[in-house]
């Protein structure tokens, strides 16, 4: 198979791998998301070792394009994932709040003291 072959089933699979991974933060699957970007990490150097050997203005010609379209998914799914970072952050403030309120009710309700009901029995 020749380089440019090659690195197009590579970049063809970094492609798929990464529309998977989308899908899963999407989901909230984490240990998906995990796998995905661990394939991916698998991928990278063999995709150095194939672009090296074509030189620059081959590399340029066939893949820019597709570089760039990868880039901008991957930008998509860093999106995504910071989406779901914040609102886990607003979900994890909310439940701060509310369980300082459940401890502000809880005092109000239970007497400073015990040793007071103690004494009754």
């Amino acid at each position: 198979m020749s380089a440019l072959q090659e690195l197009s089933d590579l970049f063809q699979q970094w492609q798929l791998l990464t529309e998977e991974e989308g899908g899963a933060i999407t989901a909230g699957s984490w240990s998906q998301v995990e796998n995905y970007q661990s394939a991916k990490a698998r991928l990278q150097p063999r995709i150095t070792e194939v672009s090296r050997r074509l030189d620059a203005g081959t590399f340029e010609h066939h893949f820019r394009s597709v570089i760039n379209d990868l880039m901008e998914m991957e930008r998509r799914n860093d999106g995504l994932l910071q989406e779901k970072r914040r609102v886990a952050k607003e979900q994890e403030h909310s439940l701060d709040r509310t369980q300082r309120n459940l401890r502000q009710i809880q005092k109000s309700y239970i007497p400073p003291s015990r040793t007071h009901w103690q004494s009754y029995s």
